[in-house]
């Protein structure tokens, strides 16, 4: 969280993909030891397995990465309203035009509604309210306290 004396940044990342950089990790490994020992005994079958290990988990790796950095949701909120942004997703405000702000009972998802369709949506990555999603809640409630007065 990134916080000026009027902007509040909070950035909503998924949790590692632990797996998948663990399966990384073994592909690399069980691959790079397959290159070595192809290539020191010319098993050209063994050699093309193990770079084949290598080459998918660097793939595996490279999408693990970029899974956590683009499925990231951006809230900013200053003194006059908000910016949520995501992958594939924008939607901005002003508090002003805010009417109700409601969160599932579990606190993973708040819904800012302003007028009678226009719905904003936070969910916490993972669809798992933690102190994140908490923090944003706080912060959003705090505003439309002070805005509203």
């Amino acid at each position: 969280m990134m916080t000026s004396a009027r902007t509040t940044y909070h950035a909503l990342r998924p949790e590692a993909p632990v797996r998948a950089w663990v399966l990384a990790c073994l592909a690399l490994v069980i691959g790079v030891v397959g290159l070595v020992l192809g290539w020191n005994r010319d098993l050209v079958p063994i050699w093309i397995a193990g770079a084949a290990l290598v080459l998918a988990g660097l793939f595996l790796a490279l999408i693990a990465r970029s899974f956590v950095s683009s499925r990231t949701l951006h809230v900013t909120l200053d003194s006059d309203g908000f910016l949520v942004s995501g992958p594939g997703y924008r939607r901005e405000g002003q508090w002003a035009d805010v009417d109700s702000v409601h969160s599932t009972p579990d606190g993973s998802r708040l819904v800012i509604a302003s007028g009678p369709v226009k719905r904003v949506y936070i969910q916490a990555p993972g669809g798992v309210a933690d102190e994140r999603m908490m923090a944003v809640t706080k912060d959003i409630a705090n505003r439309l306290r002070v805005f509203h007065g």
